[in-house]
């Protein structure tokens, strides 16, 4: 008797929880044991807060990877929108709220063309996504050096600045502009046509398109929204940092890749979804915040990520076969 109700109940976690967010929440656990076996008495709310907030940059730029990785593509340039952002915000702005919506709608008129031009060279000049969103990562790149001719300079806006280290309630602003985001991305996929159209476009786009839906514009939508949302991520970042960095995207391209996979997207398209995203991200930073804490370099952490992102995809590619 109790064996069958022990059935029952792990048979109701498994239908409402995924077994993978039932393992991304038992890694985290399992992460905060260490950290507390580690660094005693460095397990607090507030330094959960504090990993919140840094994870949010990669957590909104994860958001816009997921959507895209979905319909069967990878954008390679985030980390680049990213840098953009940061140098076009803080010089726009001037360190003044005067400026405060003509930086705003620059950057995200800028975002939204690049979001279009990688669509453009990927649906009609035949370029994979791959290559297409490499190139605009090193345009972007050029731009942005040419621009600040190698030493960018200038301070956020004050607006700009309590948006990345401001809090309410003992919550980071980032850390709630992360979530509404998040649930803003969940209820697109899971509760409009749009989301459906996703979906079917990165399962089967050639199915979706003899079943009526235009993939063209489902799959510019996506590189347009993960454009958008990476911008987001680099007007937080701006007033974070609270000054203008050739280096400020570099490691986000890796890391919104890994948060994406172990989230349980696949990187085929078509299957996934946020809420593994949210949580890949917040454990991708807590990770880095743990080899931090333990002293290891720039290098380890490296391996580290690309162990991670190794793993998963396998992982993935059994899975498909078994």
């Amino acid at each position: 008797m109790n064996e069958n109700v022990m059935r029952e109940v792990i048979d109701m976690i498994n239908k409402r929880i995924p077994l993978k967010l039932t393992l991304l929440i038992f890694a985290t656990i399992c992460m905060v044991l260490i950290q507390y076996i580690l660094v005693p008495g460095s397990v607090t709310l507030g330094q959960f807060m504090i990993v919140s907030r840094q994870a949010s940059a990669l957590g909104i730029i994860a958001l816009g990877q997921a959507i895209v990785i979905l319909v069967g593509g990878i954008d390679l340039s985030v980390g680049s929108i990213v840098m953009t952002t940061n140098l076009f915000c803080i010089a726009s702005m001037r360190g003044s709220n005067d400026y405060l919506l003509y930086g705003l709608g620059l950057c995200f008129l800028i975002a939204v063309l690049v979001g279009f031009f990688n669509s453009v060279g990927i649906l009609y000049l035949g370029i994979a996504p791959f290559v297409m969103t490499l190139c605009t990562m090193t345009i972007l790149q050029g731009i942005c050096y040419v621009y600040t001719q190698g030493a960018p300079t200038g301070s956020a806006a004050p607006m700009i600045r309590s948006l990345g280290t401001g809090y309410f309630c003992k919550i980071p602003y980032s850390t709630i502009i992360w979530v509404v985001l998040a649930f803003v991305s969940i209820i697109i996929l899971k509760l409009t046509t749009l989301g459906r159209k996703i979906y079917a476009v990165g399962g089967n786009s050639r199915a979706a398109e003899l079943s009526g839906i235009n993939s063209k514009a489902i799959i510019t939508f996506a590189y347009i929204f993960s454009a958008i949302l990476s911008m987001i991520a680099g007007v937080i970042l701006s007033g974070y940092l609270n000054i203008s960095s050739l280096t400020v995207g570099g490691d986000y391209v890796n890391n919104s890749l890994a948060a994406v996979l172990i989230g349980g997207n696949a990187i085929s398209g078509g299957k996934g979804g946020i809420i593994g995203v949210v949580f890949g991200a917040f454990l991708m930073t807590y990770l880095l915040a743990i080899l931090t804490m333990l002293g290891i370099g720039e290098v380890g952490k490296l391996i580290v990520q690309g162990i991670v992102i190794f793993t998963v995809v396998a992982l993935q590619g059994i899975r498909q076969k078994s």
